[in-house]
């Protein structure tokens, strides 16, 4: 099917260019260029008027737990470990097929609202397949992964290493590359805190085996930092690195608490970061020094972290990333809006393992874009539509959100489910 995308004002890197259209044929951008141009040279089965439009490429959501949803507003004022065993442990503990699936149902349908295309889900230890389930359904490019835990964990989560390893085995071989390749499967032990070396290890191998991204959480929190002191003698960076877990596949959510060695390291194995400001700032657990990582050639994405943040809005995130090394620095530059505006597009689809695929809006690239309604607020008067973007634009903004060249937000409507009905179902499923 050939979609145009047509007269829109259409970001191409760190370029705008006006009255552009976008031809896409088989999920793949085919052709960009001025609107009377590709106007003549194509006939499209469906098109999109973007005339009052700015398109972006899709928003990549680097670390999420869509199945911690639920606890929205329920785990404020908290830091991290408490939040775990007071919060997100029982809550995970006593989850069932049903509340599963009507968080994943609640936390897609609110990405795909807020101009995200694509996302790296931790779930839990169970009902992994309920999210792959509705990802499918609702037309997302997905990384999800299985949580490991097989030490210092409560009894109704703990499981053995081989299970760990078996179990995520079988959902790989059901769901990895599905939808052609939208689907794919990412190894996630939980972090060093809960997992054994043997764990970690055996993970890693999987990731490898299959090419798969392992995403694992490391150096978030002062108290976890301590803990894995006490065990390790070493933080979690420095213990993967001994274990030989550190490489151009490895995803680390947060990398709060880092030294130089730290940066070295993760530089030297080309390891990449998910930023969570917005977590970070909510479990009071630090600031990442993001420009560092950046400095030595560190590939940086951006996470929402829900729920330890409350929405999965990739615009917040990118103007609290942006912000905060703001005031940490005291100095204006230290970050800028093209930045964090590229750690949200080709520096997340870097992070996931899609750098060649997603990211930019590029001939022979993914169809994975995002519409913003040039009439809104945010861009009224318009002068520079990236700093727009991240200082002003959010959710609101988003009209329309195409993924593998489909159209699953049209005019700020889901077009592949029954959007009301579902999030009616979901929210009664989650206070039952």
């Amino acid at each position: 099917m050939q979609l145009g995308i047509i007269g829109g004002t259409v970001v191409l890197g760190a370029r705008t260019v006006p009255d552009c259209s976008i031809a896409i044929d088989n999920g793949i951008i085919q052709d960009i260029g001025p609107k009377k141009r590709i106007a003549k040279d194509y006939k499209f089965d469906d098109e999109i008027d973007a005339r009052d439009r700015i398109v972006i490429p899709g928003l990549v959501d680097t670390h999420m737990h869509s199945y911690q949803v639920a606890t929205k507003g329920q785990t404020c004022d908290s830091e991290l470990l408490k939040w775990l065993r007071s919060y997100i442990f029982p809550w995970e503990g006593h989850l069932s097929r049903k509340r599963a699936r009507a968080c994943a149902e609640l936390s897609y349908i609110e990405m795909a609202k807020s101009g995200t295309t694509c996302f790296s889900d931790f779930t839990s230890t169970r009902f992994t397949d309920e999210a792959f389930s509705v990802a499918e359904k609702i037309g997302l490019r997905a990384n999800i992964g299985r949580t490991m835990m097989d030490y210092n964990a409560p009894k109704d989560m703990l499981e053995d290493t081989v299970s760990d390893i078996e179990d995520s085995r079988a959902l790989i071989m059901r769901w990895h590359g599905r939808c052609n390749g939208r689907l794919r499967f990412m190894v996630t032990p939980r972090f060093d805190v809960t997992c054994s070396d043997e764990l970690l290890v055996e993970a890693f191998a999987l990731a490898k085996e299959y090419n798969l991204v392992f995403q694992t959480h490391a150096q978030e929190n002062l108290g976890e930092v301590a803990f894995e002191r006490k065990r390790f003698g070493v933080p979690a960076i420095k213990h993967l690195n001994k274990l030989g877990l550190l490489g151009s596949n490895v995803l680390l959510a947060h990398c709060v608490w880092l030294d130089r060695k730290d940066f070295t390291l993760l530089a030297k194995n080309n390891v990449k970061v998910a930023h969570c400001p917005g977590s970070n700032m909510y479990l009071a657990s630090g600031i990442a020094p993001v420009p560092e990582m950046l400095k030595n050639k560190i590939s940086v994405g951006l996470g929402s972290d829900v729920g330890a943040y409350g929405n999965y809005s990739m615009f917040e995130q990118m103007r609290l990333a942006v912000l905060l090394q703001k005031v940490h620095t005291l100095r204006p530059h230290a970050m800028d809006h093209h930045t964090v505006f590229s750690m949200a597009t080709s520096g997340g689809a870097a992070c996931v393992g899609l750098s060649k695929e997603i990211g930019e809006i590029r001939v022979g690239r993914k169809a994975d874009l995002t519409l913003l309604d040039k009439r809104s607020l945010a861009f009224s008067p318009l002068h520079d539509v990236i700093a727009q973007v991240v200082y002003s634009a959010g959710k609101v903004c988003v009209s329309d959100v195409i993924v593998d060249g489909k159209v699953i937000v049209r005019d700020r409507q889901l077009t592949t489910i029954n959007e009301e009905k579902t999030i009616r179902r979901a929210s009664k499923a989650l206070v039952s």
